[in-house]
């Protein structure tokens, strides 16, 4: 193990750039905070050139780790992380919201290998090398310094096997003859809308239940969740620090039309309805007089599949999986058949992500010979 492995001053993080941008192959993890704050506060950067040559980069110490992103956009360097999308959607945030290339994610590519492809990096690497990784510090304080010995070897344990992990994982997934498939599956990664912020008015379309809502109440649930949103972010707190997502919609369902009706509602603590019972009242009043329409929106949301076809398709996918030794999910989740199912009703396959990927030509086969 490298002796300069801690990297704490900006003089030692700029050498290291320098050295990054000279190898082939790194492995990248993080640790962060994200319990208390709207936004994660990032804690450490690990990244590993081989078994022998680690690195920490203290981003609590190090303000501006910007040029990090200069690694993660070149495409010459294969990025290596295990379970990667919050990741890289947090080292983005940090690095002027860039675009990453060459994304080579473990936890991904497992399923190609056969393997379980939701299996953890732990589980992984005693798979794969019989290494046991501790996860004594899985909820420790990554803000706090010193870092103690323990956090140390627990965060240098998230990457240092993970060249070695990627080049075993690439031999199993050659022998299934799915490097094709899994070269574009790793392409997901490289799309711009990944890292762009969900517009607060836009919110609402990420609820879990919106599709049963009437228009008047779709509308209520669009100003209150863009009211949550934007008071979080002032407050630094996460939204459900407010009310979770349950709760929305039952006050949605509910429409209290003053501080009392929704104390009755018994939803809120008492500090929360006293501190934010009047602005929700305030915000479902202005949504109710707004002159907004939503019935298009909700037209494009209610989707009613006929007769047998996702009952069809979802039959066809898992003989598929069978027949290729790989997970269903991968092929494609019940979502991802649904709204294929739509798009074939509005006849539009142009931006369908199941179609526009390695899965294509397995789709390709479903329709022509059953719809």
């Amino acid at each position: 193990m490298n002796k300069d492995f801690y990297i704490d001053t900006k003089n030692e993080f700029n050498k290291f750039i320098i050295k990054a941008k000279a190898q082939k192959v790194i492995a990248v993890d993080t640790e962060f905070l994200w319990r208390e704050t709207y936004n994660p506060i990032l804690g450490l950067i690990q990244v590993a050139f081989s078994r022998d040559e680690c690195y920490l980069i203290d981003t609590i110490n190090i303000s501006d780790i910007s040029a990090f992103g200069e690694i993660l956009i070149d495409n010459r360097i294969v990025k290596i992380l295990h379970d990667a999308q919050q990741d890289l959607l947090i080292l983005s945030r940090h690095c002027k919201n860039i675009t990453p290339r060459n994304i080579f994610d473990t936890r991904r590519a497992a399923g190609f290998a056969g393997l379980d492809h939701t299996i953890s990096l732990a589980k992984l690497t005693e798979e794969l090398l019989g290494i046991s990784l501790p996860k004594s510090e899985t909820t420790t304080n990554w803000t706090r310094r010193p870092l103690t010995e323990k956090q140390v070897n627990y965060a240098i344990d998230d990457v240092i096997y993970m060249c070695e992990i990627r080049k075993i994982l690439l031999n199993k997934i050659t022998q299934n003859g799915f490097v094709g498939w899994l070269n574009d599956e790793m392409k997901v990664y490289e799309h711009d809308k990944l890292y762009k912020k969900i517009k607060t008015e836009e919110r609402y379309l990420k609820l879990k239940g919106i599709k049963r809502l009437g228009p008047i109440k779709l509308k209520l649930a669009k100003h209150l969740a863009a009211w949550r949103e934007e008071e979080a972010e002032k407050k630094n707190i996460p939204k459900t620090f407010i009310f979770k997502d349950n709760v929305l919609l039952k006050i949605v369902h509910e429409n209290p039309k003053n501080l009392q009706d929704l104390q009755k509602m018994l939803l809120l603590p008492p500090k929360r309805l006293k501190h934010f019972g009047k602005d929700i009242i305030m915000v479902l009043k202005r949504a109710l007089n707004s002159d907004e329409d939503l019935s298009s929106v909700l037209n494009d949301m209610k989707f009613v599949i006929k007769g047998n076809e996702l009952v069809k398709l979802k039959k066809f996918v898992i003989e598929k999986a069978k027949e290729f030794n790989i997970a269903t999910d991968i092929i494609a989740t019940r979502a991802d058949l649904v709204k294929l199912l739509e798009d074939k009703k509005k006849n539009n396959f142009r931006n369908n992500q199941l179609l526009n990927t390695w899965r294509k030509d397995i789709f390709d086969c479903f329709f022509k010979n059953n719809l």
